[in-house]
C-alpha cells in the first residue's frame, strides 16, 4: 500500500489553515465511510449530478447547485456559461467561442485564479486602482461583449475602496449582465454564504476543500437555475471545456456527505476550541524574546477563525521572518504558517488544521530556531 512515508514525504504541521498546497482538508471517518460505500455502485452520473445539485440548493436557497471539480472549477465552468448560455453548438466550440468576449473585475480583485476565467476564452476587463474602484467605473466599461461581471474574495484581494458587492449586483441587474462571485471561502459561515444568494448573485462558486472539510478537490456553484443548467451541460461527464474537470461518484458523495456534516456542526464549540488552542501558543510563545503576539478573532475574508499573530523583532534576532519560514518548512515534521504578512515580521498562526498535539510541536519549532541563534 502506498504511503506518505514509502514516497519519500514528510508530515506537514498546518498552521496555514485549509490551504490547497497542502491538501486543503482532512476528510472524517464518516466521509470516508460514505465514499467508500458509494465506491462499490455504478450510477448515472447526470443523475447524481442533479440530485446532489438539489440538495445545494436546498442547504443555500439559490434556484440550483452543481457539484464542481473546487472552486476554480466551478469559476470556469460559471464564466463559460455566461458566454453560451445553453447553447450547446456554443458550447462545443469553447474557448473560440469566448473570443472576444468581457468580464469586469475590479482591479484589487485579481487574483491567479481568474486564469479560470480566461481558460473560458473571455477576456479579463479591469477597471479602477489596486486600492480604488467607482461604481460609474463598472458601469462605464459595460459594452455588448461584457458577459459577466465577477467578483471576488480572497485572502490577497485589496478590498481597500472596493464596489462592495451589493452595488455590484445591482448593477448586474440595471444591465441584464449576471455577476459571477469567486467565493472559495466564504462558505463558513455559511449564512454568510446564503446572504450573497439572496442578495442576487447570479452564480457563486465555493470549495468543498475548505471549511467544509470535504474532498479536497471538490466545491459546487449555485445560483440562477439557467445558468446553472448551462454550467452542468459542459460539465464532466458531458462533453465540454468542462470535460477535463469531470468528479468521481465517491468524491461527489463525500462532499455531499461533508456538507451534512457541516450544516449540523456545532460550529460554536468549534471556534471555542480553536480560541483555546490560540490561547496555549500565545502563552507559550510571549516570553520567547524578540516575539510579540495579538490574538485576532476575524481573518482577512472576515470569517470568524481565531489566530496567532506573531511579530519578530527582525533587526535585534537578527533573521528575518521569512528565514524563519524557511526553518520551519525545513524541519521535521515540516511547520507551515501562513505567510500573507512575512513583509512586516509576521507570522500568523492558524489553529483550524492542526490536530492533537501540533501546538506543541509548533512551540518546540520556534524555540528551537531561537536556541539555534543564541536568542533563548
Amino acid at each position: 500500500m502506498a504511503t506518505y512515508e514509502g514516497l519519500g514525504l514528510k508530515r506537514v504541521v498546518n498552521a496555514s489553515g485549509n490551504n490547497s498546497r497542502l491538501g486543503s482538508s482532512s476528510i472524517s471517518p464518516e466521509v470516508l465511510h460514505a465514499m467508500c460505500k458509494a465506491a462499490k455502485w455504478y450510477v448515472d452520473m447526470d443523475e447524481l449530478l442533479l440530485r446532489s445539485g438539489e440538495y445545494i440548493s436546498q442547504i443555500t436557497g439559490a434556484e440550483a447547485g452543481l457539484v464542481t471539480s473546487g472552486a476554480a472549477g466551478g469559476l470556469l465552468l460559471a464564466t463559460a456559461a455566461c458566454i453560451t448560455k445553453t447553447n450547446k453548438a456554443m458550447m462545443l466550440d469553447l474557448p473560440n467561442t469566448g473570443k472576444g468576449s468581457e468580464v469586469i473585475v475590479q482591479k484589487g480583485h485579481r487574483t491567479g485564479y481568474d486564469q479560470a476565467v480566461i481558460t473560458a476564452g473571455a477576456n479579463l476587463i479591469e477597471v479602477g486602482l489596486p486600492y480604488k474602484c467607482y461604481a460609474e467605473q463598472i458601469e462605464y466599461a459595460i459594452n455588448e461583449k461584457t458577459v459577466a461581471l465577477l467578483f471576488t474574495f480572497g485572502e490577497l484581494v485589496n478590498r481597500a475602496g472596493e464596489v462592495p458587492l451589493g452595488k455590484v449586483v445591482e448593477i448586474g441587474k440595471k444591465h441584464g449582465i449576471p455577476v459571477i462571485v469567486d467565493g472559495s471561502l466564504i462558505n463558513y459561515p455559511m449564512e454568510r454564504l446564503r446572504s450573497y444568494v439572496a442578495m442576487g448573485v447570479d452564480l457563486l462558486t465555493t470549495s468543498g476543500g475548505k471549511h467544509i472539510f470535504g474532498p479536497p478537490g471538490t466545491g459546487f456553484v449555485c445560483g440562477r437555475k439557467d445558468l446553472i443548467e448551462a454550467c452542468r451541460m459542459q460539465a464532466g461527464p458531458d462533453y465540454g471545456i468542462g470535460r477535463p474537470l469531470k468528479l468521481g461518484k465517491e468524491e461527489i458523495i463525500g462532499l455531499i456527505t461533508a456538507l451534512e456534516i457541516y450544516i449540523n456542526k456545532d460550529h460554536v464549540a468549534e471556534r471555542q476550541k480553536w480560541e483555546s488552542i490560540v490561547r496555549y501558543l500565545a502563552e507559550n510563545i510571549v516570553n520567547i524574546p524578540f516575539i510579540k503576539t495579538t490574538i485576532t478573532l476575524l481573518d482577512e475574508v472576515d470569517r470568524p477563525v481565531p489566530r496567532l499573530r506573531v511579530w519578530v523583532d527582525e533587526i535585534r534576532l537578527g533573521i528575518t521572518a521569512y528565514e524563519i519560514v524557511k526553518r520551519l518548512r525545513e524541519r521535521e515534521p515540516s511547520v507551515r504558517v501562513q505567510e500573507f504578512n512575512l513583509y512586516e515580521g509576521v507570522l500568523i498562526i492558524n489553529p483550524v488544521c492542526l490536530i492533537d498535539g501540533d501546538e506543541k510541536l509548533i512551540i518546540e519549532a520556534i524555540q528551537d530556531i531561537w536556541e539555534s541563534l543564541g536568542a533563548s
